[in-house]
């Protein structure tokens, strides 16, 4: 079983990865699970045992809002941080901006490169954080096995938890990017169903700019497509969906 108390505060208190003191925070919906979908669902345990390490890692780097992404995923015994790993996909979305701000090359080695030894440290020009706290299988919620590891009754069921958690992390969010020095965030979700959160939080409406992203009138808030997103290519300005975080790199990098 969880430790409850150690839950709560990790709900609570727990939003990513960086520092914040850089100039672009990413804003993702929730952490996924390593385990397969179809295992997962016969062996929830491997669901809890996987998110009460996290618990425990982010206990031991102090219980912050931001811890070091390195470390923590290290830690954790993360495949993406070591020098056998491959591109994690999410991730390379956000790279690509990052090093296309910085007016880098986007080739193969540099992306690893980034996502090695620089991503979501605590010295580096950027954060990444999500949503929702507690890392989930799906957005369905389908595999969801928290209710079977806790006592906390708004655990009971994804539904449930999103209707308890939602405004209570619009207003986390708000006050951490009011108490951060960043220059721009980037919600990581275009859908119409995620819009009235991110508009609550950059406390402005997002007009369509024809570059495969939104943007606030002050320059600050942009909304773009998930990395893992399929949108149809004739519906992209950009070449392609690799190109869109690029092209708002370059974006950030004019304003």
């Amino acid at each position: 079983m969880f430790d409850d108390e150690s839950l709560e505060k990790y709900i609570n208190t727990f939003l990513g990865y960086g520092n914040i003191n850089g100039d672009i925070c990413f804003v993702g919906l929730e952490e996924g699970i390593g385990v397969s979908g179809k295992l997962l669902e016969e062996k929830p345990e491997l669901g809890f045992k996987e998110v009460n390490k996290k618990i425990s890692t982010w206990k031991t780097l102090g219980e912050s809002q931001l811890v070091d992404g390195r470390e923590f995923h290290l830690k954790t015994d993360d495949m993406w941080h070591k020098e056998t790993s491959d591109i994690q996909k999410t991730w390379e979305g956000m790279i690509r901006t990052v090093l296309s701000y910085e007016n880098k090359d986007l080739s193969h080695s540099n992306i690893l490169n980034f996502q090695i030894n620089r991503l979501g440290r605590k010295n580096e020009n950027h954060s990444l954080i999500e949503f929702r706290p507690l890392p989930s299988k799906s957005l369905r919620g389908s595999e969801w096995f928290y209710k079977s590891f806790s006592k906390l009754n708004y655990l009971n069921t994804k539904k449930i938890y999103e209707d308890y958690i939602t405004q209570k992390r619009v207003e986390i969010i708000k006050r951490f990017i009011n108490s951060s020095s960043f220059k721009f965030i980037v919600f990581l979700s275009i859908g119409l169903s995620f819009r009235p959160y991110w508009e609550k939080i950059a406390n402005s409406k997002f007009r369509d700019i024809q570059k495969d992203f939104l943007v606030c009138p002050n320059n600050k808030f942009f909304i773009t497509h998930h990395p893992t997103s399929y949108p149809k290519k004739d519906s992209l300005v950009s070449e392609s969906l690799k190109d869109v975080y690029k092209n708002l790199g370059i974006y950030l990098r004019s304003l």
